[in-house]
């Protein structure tokens, strides 16, 4: 049993970062504020190939970090930069709508009572008529901004449910990648294990022909 620098049973870890991925060691058993950092690897060092593999597997996972915190960082500008449009967009709507409508009421409230009114009103009127006409234009050019935006939201939330759908794949290729190591690291034992049988073999045999040798 190993004991920590406190006299205390040191607890097995699992390492999970670089190289070193899934090798096992003994620490101290207290907090990281209290720990003496005691620290004795239970696993040798990972073949050079298998660390090889763990630092590319791990590249690949700090990529596909940095790329996924890129993409959100670009994600948050866009939607902010677009919700800003679309209240702009809303209040000039809203102020737009408001305008045609005192228009319309200052045309209602126009009197008709004689000729020089009927007059006044009928030269009142074509000004009026051009200004609404130009509101409506400017409310259509609006309603064409506010669909023009929504495709843009639109294309956004595509991207965005893209960028999950690569993300997973990132993730279940790390998981695939992870597997196949333990799957290798596996083997590599299984091997190992094969060729110390073969070995006590080899010495049982040869251990066997020196007795008879010996006898002789």
């Amino acid at each position: 049993m190993v004991m920590c620098e406190h006299g205390q049973p040191a607890k097995r870890h699992v390492c999970f970062l670089g190289i070193s991925t899934g090798r096992r060691f003994l620490a101290c058993g207290l907090d990281e504020a209290n720990s003496c950092g005691v620290v004795q690897w239970v696993d040798e060092e990972w073949p050079e190939h298998l660390q090889n593999a763990l630092h590319k597997l791990w590249l690949l996972y700090e990529d596909c970090q940095r790329a996924n915190r890129m993409a959100c960082l670009e994600h948050a500008s866009l939607v902010h930069n677009l919700t800003s449009q679309k209240n702009k967009l809303h209040e000039t709507y809203e102020k737009l709508v408001e305008d045609v409508n005192n228009l319309l009421d200052t045309q209602d409230n126009i009197p008709k009572e004689n000729e020089v009114q009927q007059g006044e009103h009928d030269e009142i009127t074509p000004p009026l008529d051009n200004n609404i006409s130009a509101l409506k234009e400017q409310l259509g050019a609006m309603d064409a901004e506010n669909k023009e935006l929504k495709q843009k939201v639109d294309q956004l939330r595509s991207v965005q449910v893209a960028q999950g759908n690569v993300i997973r794949n990132l993730k279940f290729a790390h998981l695939k990648e992870k597997e196949k190591l333990s799957t290798e690291r596996r083997n590599f034992e299984f091997h190992i294990a094969d060729l110390v049988k073969a070995s006590d073999k080899n010495k049982r045999k040869l251990k066997d022909i020196k007795d008879i040798c010996d006898e002789e």
